[in-house]
Protein backbone atom coordinates (compact mmCIF):
# COMPACT_ATOMS: atom_id res chain seq x y z
CA UNK A 1 0.00 0.00 0.00
CA UNK A 2 1.29 3.44 -0.92
CA UNK A 3 1.51 6.04 1.82
CA UNK A 4 -0.13 8.57 -0.52
CA UNK A 5 -3.59 7.60 -1.75
CA UNK A 6 -5.14 9.79 -4.43
CA UNK A 7 -8.92 9.58 -4.76
CA UNK A 8 -10.61 11.21 -7.74
CA UNK A 9 -14.03 12.28 -6.53
CA UNK A 10 -17.11 12.24 -8.73
CA UNK A 11 -20.74 13.18 -8.20
CA UNK A 12 -21.71 9.50 -8.43
CA UNK A 13 -19.40 8.56 -5.55
CA UNK A 14 -20.65 11.37 -3.32
CA UNK A 15 -24.34 10.51 -3.78
CA UNK A 16 -26.17 9.47 -0.63
CA UNK A 17 -26.64 5.93 -1.98
CA UNK A 18 -22.85 5.49 -2.36
CA UNK A 19 -21.67 7.46 0.71
CA UNK A 20 -21.56 4.50 3.13
CA UNK A 21 -19.63 2.33 0.65
CA UNK A 22 -17.25 5.21 -0.03
CA UNK A 23 -16.56 5.73 3.68
CA UNK A 24 -15.85 2.00 4.12
CA UNK A 25 -13.33 2.16 1.28
CA UNK A 26 -11.61 5.19 2.82
CA UNK A 27 -11.42 3.33 6.14
CA UNK A 28 -9.95 0.28 4.37
CA UNK A 29 -7.28 2.44 2.73
CA UNK A 30 -6.35 4.00 6.07
CA UNK A 31 -6.19 0.62 7.80
CA UNK A 32 -3.97 -0.78 5.06
CA UNK A 33 -1.35 1.92 5.61
CA UNK A 34 -2.49 5.05 3.81
CA UNK A 35 -1.05 8.05 5.65
CA UNK A 36 -1.88 10.84 3.21
CA UNK A 37 -5.30 10.94 1.57
CA UNK A 38 -5.55 13.32 -1.39
CA UNK A 39 -9.03 14.15 -2.65
CA UNK A 40 -8.90 15.17 -6.30
CA UNK A 41 -11.81 17.46 -7.15
CA UNK A 42 -10.98 17.70 -10.88
CA UNK A 43 -14.32 16.10 -11.87
CA UNK A 44 -16.36 18.24 -9.43
CA UNK A 45 -17.38 21.76 -10.45
CA UNK A 46 -19.99 22.25 -7.72
CA UNK A 47 -21.28 20.41 -4.66
CA UNK A 48 -24.87 19.75 -3.68
CA UNK A 49 -25.66 19.82 0.04
CA UNK A 50 -25.68 16.01 0.30
CA UNK A 51 -22.32 15.81 -1.50
CA UNK A 52 -20.86 18.41 0.83
CA UNK A 53 -22.03 16.31 3.79
CA UNK A 54 -20.27 13.26 2.28
CA UNK A 55 -17.04 15.29 2.06
CA UNK A 56 -17.46 16.40 5.69
CA UNK A 57 -17.87 12.73 6.70
CA UNK A 58 -14.62 11.90 4.90
CA UNK A 59 -12.91 14.76 6.73
CA UNK A 60 -14.04 13.40 10.09
CA UNK A 61 -12.97 9.85 9.22
CA UNK A 62 -9.51 10.94 8.07
CA UNK A 63 -8.99 13.36 10.94
CA UNK A 64 -9.92 10.70 13.51
CA UNK A 65 -7.27 8.42 11.98
CA UNK A 66 -4.46 10.98 12.28
CA UNK A 67 -3.88 10.90 8.53
CA UNK A 68 -3.11 13.98 6.46
CA UNK A 69 -5.89 15.16 4.15
CA UNK A 70 -4.96 17.04 0.99
CA UNK A 71 -7.20 18.62 -1.63
CA UNK A 72 -6.24 19.03 -5.28
CA UNK A 73 -7.82 20.46 -8.43
CA UNK A 74 -10.58 22.36 -6.63
CA UNK A 75 -12.80 24.49 -8.86
CA UNK A 76 -13.43 28.12 -7.99
CA UNK A 77 -17.08 27.35 -7.07
CA UNK A 78 -16.07 24.59 -4.67
CA UNK A 79 -13.31 26.78 -3.21
CA UNK A 80 -15.84 29.55 -2.51
CA UNK A 81 -18.21 27.04 -0.88
CA UNK A 82 -15.41 25.80 1.35
CA UNK A 83 -14.55 29.38 2.31
CA UNK A 84 -18.19 30.18 3.13
CA UNK A 85 -18.57 27.06 5.28
CA UNK A 86 -15.17 27.37 6.97
CA UNK A 87 -13.97 24.05 5.54
CA UNK A 88 -10.90 25.66 3.93
CA UNK A 89 -9.38 25.86 7.42
CA UNK A 90 -9.49 22.05 7.70
CA UNK A 91 -7.96 21.15 4.35
CA UNK A 92 -4.51 21.63 2.95
CA UNK A 93 -4.99 22.60 -0.69
CA UNK A 94 -2.15 21.86 -3.07
CA UNK A 95 -0.89 24.53 -5.48
CA UNK A 96 -0.81 23.46 -9.12
CA UNK A 97 2.96 22.77 -9.17
CA UNK A 98 2.69 20.33 -6.27
CA UNK A 99 -0.31 18.60 -7.84
CA UNK A 100 1.73 17.99 -10.97
CA UNK A 101 4.61 16.40 -9.07
CA UNK A 102 2.24 14.00 -7.26
CA UNK A 103 0.56 12.72 -10.43
CA UNK A 104 3.25 10.10 -10.89
CA UNK A 105 2.20 8.37 -7.65
CA UNK A 106 0.39 5.10 -8.08
CA UNK A 107 -3.07 4.92 -6.59
CA UNK A 108 -4.95 1.94 -5.29
CA UNK A 109 -8.36 1.34 -6.88
CA UNK A 110 -11.20 1.31 -4.41
CA UNK A 111 -13.14 -1.94 -4.42
CA UNK A 112 -16.51 -1.58 -6.11
CA UNK A 113 -15.96 2.13 -6.76
CA UNK A 114 -13.79 2.15 -9.86
CA UNK A 115 -14.66 5.76 -10.71
CA UNK A 116 -12.76 6.90 -7.61
CA UNK A 117 -9.20 6.06 -8.56
CA UNK A 118 -7.38 7.56 -11.48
Amino acid sequence: MKVLVKIVLSHEVLEISQAAQFQKEIQRLIESGGKIIMLDFSKINFLKNSELMAVVAIVKLVRDSKCILLISAMSEQVRILFELTGLQQIFQCLPFAEEFSLKSELTEPLGGLQSLAS
